[in-house]
């Protein structure tokens, strides 16, 4: 068995290799040879920066839902390179946690909200969820169709089970604190902005956000 310095001077070549050459399929490949997903949440948590960033740039390709937590963990890094590839790896791992026909019907779902179609967008998220109940995306995606039907009950419902399912989906927080403004719950919509902002740092929509609720309640203390 190789030990795990050799692991780790593979993992860094890799990484350089591909910075130059920007093939992600030659990375995945070589990555995957040598580690599994248990191993680079390891270096993701415990390795140097490059180690770090190699780590989450992998996992993005390579990971699972048990990836989650250790990339969810990673998008507050002290290296802003880590946590901009932590993001982006969340993200992809988020959306394709799921078997390939359900994450198919989550893309379709997505594109309708991406558009506005939130109408259209209702009916095969919910069937989505129904087939899927552990898809944690699918229950952030039927949160935005009810949010912009303007049903803000069922929308909090629905960033709540997402939010059960991942904790770390600070898209989720910051958009349930947009729920909790309008139903004027303004302390339990801050409580929610300082959980986005504590998975994600660099969120700076959800700073101001949490600054103009701040605002809001100190006019009304006046």
């Amino acid at each position: 068995m190789t030990t795990p310095q050799v692991h780790t001077t593979h993992l860094a070549k890799s990484y350089r290799r591909y910075l130059q050459s920007a093939n992600p399929c030659r990375f995945a490949h070589e990555i995957d040879e040598f580690y599994t997903a248990a191993t680079l949440n390891a270096l993701l948590s415990r390795g140097q920066v490059e180690q770090r960033r190699a780590a989450a740039l992998a996992l993005g390709m390579l990971g699972d839902r048990c990836s989650v937590e250790a990339l969810g963990r990673a998008i507050c890094d002290s290296d802003p390179g880590v946590r901009l590839v932590a993001d982006d790896s969340f993200r992809a791992v988020m959306v394709r946690d799921a078997a390939p026909l359900h994450h198919q019907q989550l893309l379709r779902v997505m594109h309708l909200n991406d558009g506005a179609e939130y109408a259209a967008a209702l009916s095969p998220a919910m069937i989505l969820i129904d087939q899927a109940p552990m898809y944690a995306e699918a229950h952030h995606q039927l949160a935005i169709c009810w949010h912009g039907l303007e049903d803000f009950s069922r929308a909090q419902q629905a960033y709540e089970n997402c939010l059960w399912h991942c904790r770390f989906h600070y898209l989720a927080w910051q958009s349930l604190a947009k729920i909790r403004y309008l139903k004027g719950d303004f302390e339990k919509a801050l409580q929610a902005l300082d959980y986005c902002l504590a998975i994600n740092p660099d969120l700076d929509t959800a700073r101001m956000q949490r600054g103009q609720i701040r605002r809001r309640l100190r006019q009304s203390d006046v």
